[in-house]
């Protein structure tokens, strides 16, 4: 059987990317006052089974980390994508809170299969002039099921009340199985002379300025989580927005997460990575800080400057991996990479909440996380001043 080209084996990637991401991750948050009206009935329930989501994906992560030196990336992928089906599926048979953590931590370990291995696979089948164009276009995927998920949700819901959330996981679960298909018959890259070298341990430490990676990553998990836990939030209790108005303010970063990774991923290819990290941060930076202003058009620049900064940052990270590191080796790094990503994410909302109800206001929990994405500005100095290594071929 014949590798698949480039461009397809990328699309690929995208949509396993959005399968794993937006259909067993984002679709729970999209959903969630309909399932816990449905069936909850208690934000504090739902919140537990929303952290088993995130426990599963660090579990994961762990998992793609250990198995990356003897797994190819394209077999990670595709067991992440059955174990997301099956997640997905358990999600719309669901008649408790048990049955919905049960398929939130599917989605969460599968998600990580998928994802960890997804850019350097994605990275890999191009020239080192376009790596972070390609792994740019492989995380639409994530940004485009956001988009398709809010309006399926909102047409079914329409119709069929707040028990329509079972009917948007089955309508995800079959098309994830489709997407299952096409990459068990098509995802197979071409055989790349780096597959026959066993990957090397600690290969994260032999990327150039890979302490600034980690740290900046692990800004970008805290500084993001507290934006968007707690922005819609912060519109209507503190700036006196109209619930309508905060979700289309909201709405705004899903649609800009979309083109993300497209504009930073190329542009970093021709100013370097280094410097497009810098300016993603300073520009997430800036984003954050605009919401405690409460002003309506700062609201909505700040949130298509985020979701830009959302969906970039990873990718220019993932390129900057890519330049040196093989597929197999990737996986293993982006996933430790994403491990202090993920602890980050974890600490970010409890610590903006506490900040909130000691304040009064959510000012002080937009400061401190844009004062974090400013610490991510200054820990990518280390990748621009750190030593140029030959891009892999």
């Amino acid at each position: 059987m014949r590798p698949v080209r480039p461009r397809s084996l990328v699309v690929l990637v995208a949509l396993a990317s959005g399968v794993a991401q937006a259909f067993g991750r984002f679709t729970y948050a999209i959903l969630l006052p309909s399932i816990d009206r449905d069936l909850l009935g208690s934000y504090a329930v739902a919140g537990l089974v929303g952290t088993v989501n995130v426990g599963a994906y660090l579990l994961g992560t762990l998992l793609v980390s250990a198995l990356a030196r003897r797994a190819a990336p394209a077999g990670l992928i595709r067991g992440g994508l059955a174990g997301t089906c099956a997640g997905l599926l358990a999600l719309w048979q669901a008649d408790s809170a048990a049955g919905l953590a049960i398929g939130m931590a599917l989605t969460g370990v599968g998600g990580a299969f998928i994802w960890v291995p997804a850019p350097g696979l994605a990275g890999s089948v191009v020239r080192p002039s376009r790596r972070g164009a390609a792994i740019g276009l492989s995380g639409t995927g994530i940004g485009g099921g956001i988009v398709f998920v809010t309006g399926l949700a909102a047409a079914l819901q329409s119709r069929g009340g707040d028990g329509s959330w079972r009917t948007v996981y089955l309508v995800e679960a079959v098309l994830a199985v489709v997407v299952l298909g096409l990459c068990l018959l098509f995802l197979r890259p071409a055989v790349h002379p780096a597959d026959a070298v066993a990957p090397r341990t600690a290969a994260l430490r032999r990327v150039p300025g890979w302490l600034g990676i980690v740290g900046g990553y692990t800004a970008y998990g805290l500084a993001y989580s507290v934006y968007t836990s707690y922005l819609v939030t912060a519109l209507e209790d503190d700036a006196g927005f109209a619930p309508s108005s905060a979700a289309a303010v909201y709405s705004l970063v899903g649609i800009s997460f979309i083109g993300g990774g497209v504009l930073l991923g190329p542009l970093s290819d021709r100013w370097g990575r280094g410097r497009t990290l810098i300016g993603g941060y300073l520009l997430m930076a800036a984003a954050i800080l605009l919401v405690p202003s409460g002003a309506a058009p700062a609201a909505a620049v700040s949130a298509v400057a985020f979701g830009l900064t959302m969906s970039g940052l990873p990718t220019v990270i993932a390129a900057h991996l890519s330049d040196v590191l093989t597929p197999r080796e990737f996986a293993g790094a982006f996933g430790r990479c994403t491990l202090a990503f993920g602890v980050a994410q974890l600490c970010g909302p409890p610590l903006g909440g506490v900040l909130a109800e000691r304040t009064g206001a959510f000012t002080v929990s937009f400061v401190l996380a844009g004062s974090v994405a400013l610490l991510g500005a200054a820990a990518s100095v280390a990748v621009l001043r750190a030593p140029a290594l030959p891009a892999r071929a």
